[in-house]
């Protein structure tokens, strides 16, 4: 099948050439593995000008089921995926992106999946973190030690999210990789974490980062009496064609947002801190210094 004919516009078409429309749909990257297959089963079934109706009937399935399985609200199975890509004619094209999907959902929780998406859209991330070493930039220990420090936890799980950690930090070393500006509150330089080797190792990681030309470190000094940051720590993810989006912590509630008066208030405050922030010669040279005093 020819799909690039049938383009019909969309993220997910089968031509791989549509952008979508961002003010009708503003987070198209947004959405978990199930609500993904769905998507690209929709395009698929609406590139060969087939009905809901056609697909159940050439699959023995209800109407409701594929409606259900194209609106994310209800899992595919392998099986399912394969009868589908015959009856689309999709070459094993349609399969191929289900197995993704699962992969993705097996690997992630729904939200993590959410993130490391924005993450590798994104053509600029700004982070705030005013009491970790934000993901992007850890090290093996001292994500691990992090993890360790959750509540009923488990040597596999941990191994298991330190390893899902370092991979979110591919994009960085990606030669279309995002640039990374990130403010860190002084108090993440000298949080104990792990022990003083973990953090001296942690505190070279940041100098040895902020030598990449994408990435940009600055310390916000804990005489700066800023209070902007306290609410907690964010991301700011800007791409191409698309609306800001913004992930945003606090101590009950973590959210990804493309809300237009959220990801500018977030912005403001992003500003505040980087404006009162040292500058990147001080931060690098107060980096080392903290990595001087964990030494030894």
């Amino acid at each position: 099948m020819n799909v690039a004919r049938y383009c019909t516009g969309g993220v997910y078409c089968p031509c791989g050439k549509g952008g979508g429309d961002p003010m009708r749909d503003p987070e198209p990257v947004l959405k978990s593995p199930r609500r993904k297959f769905g998507a690209y089963l929709r395009e698929y079934r609406t590139a060969v000008d087939m009905r809901q109706k056609d697909l159940a009937d050439a699959l023995g399935w209800s109407l409701s089921k594929i409606s259900m399985v194209e609106r994310g609200e209800r899992p595919a199975d392998e099986e399912f995926a394969k009868q589908a890509d015959r009856a689309l004619q999709a070459g094993g094209a349609l399969l191929a992106l289900w197995r993704e999907t699962a992969d993705s959902a097996g690997r992630w929780p729904v939200w993590v999946a959410r993130l490391v998406e924005i993450e590798q859209r994104a053509d600029m991330l700004r982070v705030w973190q005013p009491l970790l070493v934000p993901g992007l930039l850890q090290t093996e220990e001292y994500a691990r030690a992090i993890f360790r420090g959750k509540p009923g936890t488990t040597p596999d799980s941990v191994e298991k999210d330190v390893a899902t950690r370092m991979e979110r930090q591919s994009i960085i070393k990606a030669e279309s990789g995002p640039i990374l500006r990130v403010v860190l509150d002084e108090g993440v330089l000298t949080q104990p974490i792990g022990s003083e080797a973990v953090m001296a190792e942690q505190m070279a990681h940041l100098a040895e980062m902020d030598d990449h030309p994408r990435v940009n470190i600055h310390v916000l000094p804990r005489d700066s009496w800023l209070t902007t940051g306290l609410q907690g720590s964010f991301i700011l993810a800007s791409m191409s064609g698309m609306p800001d989006m913004a992930y945003i912590e606090s101590i009950t509630l973590s959210q990804i947002t493309a809300d237009a008066a959220h990801v500018l208030e977030t912005k403001s405050r992003f500003e505040v801190l980087h404006g009162d922030a040292l500058s990147r010669r001080a931060s690098l040279q107060l980096i080392k210094e903290m990595e001087r005093r964990w030494t030894t």
